[in-house]
């Protein structure tokens, strides 16, 4: 234990305000706009808008406007003073009281809060990021101004508590190099803040407890501009379980505490929005999703406790994360992902379930419904059908065991051939044209339509990929030639070896 017989007195530390210049350093655009959005919720926001403004297709300004409950004036000067922790219930989102400025600072230069409740005069605040890391200066903003602001959101939301978050000054790299490169990147930018939102709220759009919108508009028009919805994206909407007997739930205790692993087996080749998150593909997406007050914080990701692999890429584990969160898990500021302190990657490991399964059956379980998805099997395409002039029964057969294109078919019918060949291919009119100098031959019956079913079917394998193409290239050219040579020939020594049986 540290002596204190050695201590003269107590001085107060003061931060210095050159430490914003740190401020945000970890934040992507998509997460510290959820981190304004987490201030929404905790707000009793129903409705969230996120603005991405141009001009002339470049971003200049993003502002997220809400209709949460809004702030008075000592609450407004508080949100915008560095490190100030309010007293946060069990269920907010807000954590350390440095969200807001750390996020628009990631940003923007300039950061403007505009908010009013029912019962106080509308505010204003701005501080700007060079006198902020000078000397924690707050601009306070008239009255008139904060009164023009509130009846603009007003119009965008039908209430008139709220707060609008305005990002100005934004950093150049935004601008692109030139038009097209500016066009690209905001449409990019728009999906990813999409995705994010979709994922990391999930739970709270889909219960309806908050809807998102995202406007992307010319900035001297946007005030009559609808946003468009963003739609949850639930990294565990499966329908079916890709192992029946998942989900479990697995149980890992450190000490006196005990937090439930829910364990989950992706059905095999998903290819869904929830699987497939941020658009990339899912196997990024293996690991544990972790909530706090229906929040995903989380997204994947095996924290030192098991491997990547290829074959795990079906496994992912929510964590309800809300009284883990301090103790056995540590969250950083920007809620991008959390710290598996030891004693929890441990008790992880030797976590089981009620019926004695471990946390390693759960991953091999994961991997062997990966690999029986995956295992090869040969698979048929359909093929043309085969239409006039070839026995309804091969039609049957080929559709049972292969199945027929939709559109396109071949046709078979007997007409003189000039070259004396056996057959020859009308390409343009899909047909196969059988010399009818060898009917008696191949058809001694005659006159059938659906005459020398063996002959006619084996010339349909043979020349049906021929049909299945745009055109008759080279090879196909030389292919018929041969097969035409050889057939013919073969024909004309049955002919020779029936007459001379005859004779």
């Amino acid at each position: 234990m540290t002596p204190t017989t050695d201590v003269v007195d107590t001085i107060r530390l003061e931060p210095a305000a050159g430490l914003v210049k740190s401020l945000g350093s970890h934040y992507s655009l998509e997460s510290a706009l959820a981190d304004l959005v987490d201030n929404c919720v905790d707000a009793g926001a129903s409705h969230v808008t996120v603005r991405l403004l141009t001009a002339d297709d470049k971003l200049v300004q993003v502002e997220v406007v809400d209709d949460g409950t809004g702030m008075a004036p000592d609450m407004a000067d508080a949100a915008m003073t560095l490190g100030y922790q309010r007293v946060y219930s069990p269920n907010d989102l807000g954590h350390y009281g440095v969200g807001l400025k750390a996020a628009s600072f990631s940003h923007a230069d300039t950061l403007t809060l505009w908010s009013s409740n029912r019962d106080d005069t509308p505010v204003g605040r701005r501080i700007r990021r060079a006198d902020f890391s000078r000397d924690f200066a707050c601009e306070r903003l008239t009255t008139r101004s904060a009164t023009i602001e509130r009846n603009k959101r007003k119009k965008q939301t039908g209430s008139v508590a709220g707060t609008t978050i305005v990002w100005s000054d934004l950093r150049s790299s935004y601008h692109g190099s030139n038009t097209e490169e500016a066009r690209t990147w905001i449409s990019q930018a728009e999906l990813r803040i999409r995705s994010h939102l979709g994922v990391a709220f999930h739970r709270l759009i889909s219960s309806g407890a908050l809807a998102l919108s995202i406007l992307v508009d010319e900035i001297d028009r946007a005030d009559d501009a609808i946003g468009t919805p963003v739609r949850a994206v639930d990294p565990f909407g499966y329908a079916q379980s890709g192992n029946p007997d998942y989900p479990k739930t697995l149980t890992a205790r450190v000490g006196s505490q005990s937090v439930a692993l829910q364990c989950h087996i992706w059905p095999g080749k998903a290819d869904i929005p929830g699987f497939r998150i941020f658009g990339k593909a899912g196997d990024a997406f293996q690991g544990f999703y972790v909530y706090r007050n229906n929040r995903l914080l989380q997204v994947g990701g095996w924290s030192e406790v098991a491997n990547t692999s290829k074959q795990r890429q079906l496994a992912r584990i929510l964590i309800e994360g809300s009284d883990a969160i301090g103790s056995l898990l540590t969250m950083n500021p920007e809620k991008a992902g959390l710290r598996f302190e030891p004693p929890f990657r441990q008790a992880l490991v030797k976590s089981t379930a009620s019926d004695g399964t471990t946390f390693d059956e759960y991953l091999e379980a994961a991997e062997s419904t990966y690999k029986e998805a995956h295992r090869k099997v040969s698979k048929r395409h359909p093929i043309i059908a085969p239409k006039r002039g070839f026995s309804p029964d091969l039609f049957r057969t080929v559709q049972a065991e292969a199945g027929v294109r939709r559109s396109g078919s071949v046709s078979v019918r007997w007409t003189r051939l000039p070259s004396g060949g056996l057959f020859d291919i009308d390409f343009p009119n899909k047909e196969i044209l059988l010399n009818r100098k060898y009917r008696p031959l191949l058809a001694p019956g005659g006159g059938s339509l659906n005459d020398a079913p063996l002959v006619k079917t084996l010339l349909f394998l043979l020349t049906h990929d021929i049909f299945e193409g745009l055109a008759l290239g080279s090879k196909d050219k030389d292919n018929i030639a041969l097969w035409r040579a050889v057939l013919t020939s073969a024909a004309e020594t049955e002919l020779r070896m029936r007459n001379a049986k005859n004779s």
